[in-house]
């Protein structure tokens, strides 16, 4: 579980406190005397901390999952990165050996997940903390990370004075969901934060002069933040440039971003450093920034611009149920997008949204919303298109302010502002009437058989519902009825080669049963589909789920891919509609080999 970062330090009874500490976060794993160690990524750590193996003495457990921070304490007990960091990434047993009888690590354990059986997950965060103190014995490297009910300024004076680097709030009553969450906020006493390496400038060391870093963006891009050029060793620079050799590329990594000292040499984006800087200036730019040291505990993709949480977005009753027959509530829904906005919002970017609200849940009236009214904050950004004022959702403020007006999926235009006559995509939906769902997928495959022979490529995914879509991205050049027709030769083409199995009367009555239908009509300018990534309003909150080709297969079924499972998935596969936005297609060869099929 993960903290957002805030501005202010909340206040109240239902919150408590801890300190943050600076070290590595680590999962572990108790099991019949054995433990394992595993980073935020889920990479095996234990052999790098040989001092933590006699932990299992000291836990009254046979089977625990244990949520803690791994931490280096200097000589006045202040945790430090920088001292713990030789160890993350020092390979040789003996060398780790003598780091740890010099200066061994402790282990603050502040969460418990899993005890001799029950998960405990879903018990509030409070008796989770007096059960995990329950089971710890005394040992000087285990120690409980304790809380602070109601003394959160207080704590906050005492930590600046001892120069810690913050205090992360919880809610006393929060459960444990593995996703960055609204209900832990960390208040960071100093800036810092990870950044990734995508190059670094010779300099009048044998080495380098400084490193250029830089982080994602929620459209995915590789933003350049500035350059690092101090915090470092004579060793600490002999091992980063060594390990920086393998990486040197031709190309600069960094898809946005100025003034970039020349003659940097560039390297793979997959170096973490952990930096330590006084602000951010008005452009962007790192003021003082101080190398800390090398990470390996987060995946570069994930490394993102650390923002607080936004003050002119105001959430209100995260505990109204949406999903009644799964006990799902608002607040369950705002967490998933608040976890996938860098996945989605590239998706919805500068397209009108038709707004489907459903303020009291699934089961209840639901109405839509176009027009955008004028007491709507000011700061959304809207389109008046023929009269009609659409919001557009850019940033994840929006995103989240919709998700708090009850809209659970979001329905964007298959074409974005500068081009609105324009689409650029081909949507392939195919549904089933009366069928079994291997049917559709069936009819999805012989789909991509006719894309695959007239040379164009389809990105297929869950409606969410209990179709598939398949996307083909094509250059905003085509009218609307050009793409319609061509999805309609496609679709006519398919229905005459399998009979049995497609149908094609737009009117409900009178299509054949145990059929698919392919819907072509569904194209056209102001109509929209539900994005990529969304949650759709049907019990158990299936998700809306991009797939590989090899996964449209005999064992597919939407009902897979929900709100609480397809966070873990994106985290593993990442964006597989990425292509849908970065390799626009040409239709006027397919157009030709079309026509050459209906010649045969």
């Amino acid at each position: 579980m993960g903290a957002e970062i805030s501005t202010k330090l909340p206040q109240g009874s239902d919150w408590i406190y801890e300190v943050k500490w600076d070290g590595v976060r680590g999962l572990v794993t108790l099991d019949n005397g054995a433990i394992t160690i595993c980073t935020r990524n889920n990479n095996r750590c234990e052999r790098q901390y040989p001092e933590l193996r006699v932990l299992p003495h000291y836990l009254e457990a046979e089977q625990a999952i244990i949520d803690g921070e791994i931490v280096v304490l200097d000589a006045k007990g202040v945790s430090k990165f920088g001292l713990i960091q030789p160890r993350i990434h020092t390979q040789d047993a003996h060398a780790v050996a003598k780091m740890a009888e010099k200066n061994p690590v402790h282990l603050y354990v502040f969460d418990l997940l899993y005890l001799d059986g029950y998960d405990l997950r879903k018990v509030p965060l409070t008796e989770r903390w007096k059960t995990l103190s329950a089971i710890i014995k005394p040992f000087p490297l285990l120690r409980l990370s304790d809380h602070f009910p109601a003394m959160g300024d207080d704590l906050l004076e005492a930590a600046r004075q001892n120069g810690l680097e913050g205090l992360v709030a919880k809610r006393a009553n929060s459960l444990y969901e593995s996703r960055r969450s609204p209900n832990w906020l960390k208040y960071k006493l100093t800036s810092e934060q990870e950044f990734v390496i995508g190059g670094y400038t010779p300099g009048e060391r044998d080495t380098f002069g400084s490193l250029a870093v830089g982080y994602r963006d929620e459209d995915g891009e590789f933003v350049y933040a500035g350059n690092v050029g101090t915090g470092f060793t004579e060793k600490t620079l002999q091992d980063l440039f060594r390990r920086l050799q393998p990486l040197v590329v031709a190309k600069k990594p960094f898809t946005r971003g100025d003034k970039i000292p020349k003659g940097t040499v560039w390297v793979k984006p997959e170096l973490v450093a952990q930096v330590k800087f006084a602000n951010w200036t008005e452009d962007v730019r790192l003021r003082a920034p101080v190398y800390l040291g090398l990470r390996n505990d987060k995946p570069s993709i994930e490394v993102m611009r650390e923002m607080p949480s936004d003050p002119k977005l105001t959430l209100t009753n995260p505990d109204k149920v949406y999903f009644p027959n799964d006990g799902y509530k608002k607040g369950d829904l705002i967490r998933y997008y608040d976890a996938v906005a860098p996945l989605i919002l590239p998706h919805l970017k500068d397209r009108p949204l038709s707004l489907k609200r459903y303020p009291n849940g699934i089961h209840a009236q639901y109405f839509f919303q176009k027009n955008t009214p004028d007491n709507y904050p000011s700061w959304l950004r809207t389109e008046t298109i023929d009269n009609t004022r659409y919001i557009i959702a850019n940033d994840k403020t929006t995103l989240l302010y919709l998700t708090n007006l009850g809209c659970i999926d979001q329905n964007p235009w298959m074409s974005r502002i500068g081009s609105l006559d324009k689409p650029d995509f081909i949507l392939m939906d195919i549904d089933p009437y009366h069928c079994a769902f291997s049917k559709v997928v069936e009819a999805a495959l012989l789909t991509k058989q006719k894309l695959d022979s007239i040379g164009l490529t389809g990105y297929p995914k869950t409606t969410g519902g209990d179709g598939l879509h398949i996307y083909v991205p094509v250059e905003p050049v085509y009218t609307y009825d050009q793409v319609r027709s061509f999805a309609e030769i496609i679709a006519r083409l398919l229905a005459a080669e399998h009979p049995k199995l497609f149908t094609t009367p737009r009117a409900v009555e009178k299509r054949e049963k145990d059929r698919v239908y392919f819907d072509w009509m569904q194209i056209a300018e102001s109509k929209t589909i539900s994005a990529p990534y969304v949650v759709r309003a049907h019990d158990g909150a299936p998700v809306s789920t991009p797939l590989e080709w090899d996964e449209v297969n005999a064992q597919l079924h939407p009902s897979q891919f929900t709100m609480m499972t397809a966070p873990g998935r994106f985290t593993e596969k990442g964006d597989l509609f990425a292509g849908v936005l970065k390799k626009p297609q040409r239709l006027e060869k397919a157009f030709a080999n079309l026509e050459k099929l209906l010649k045969r």
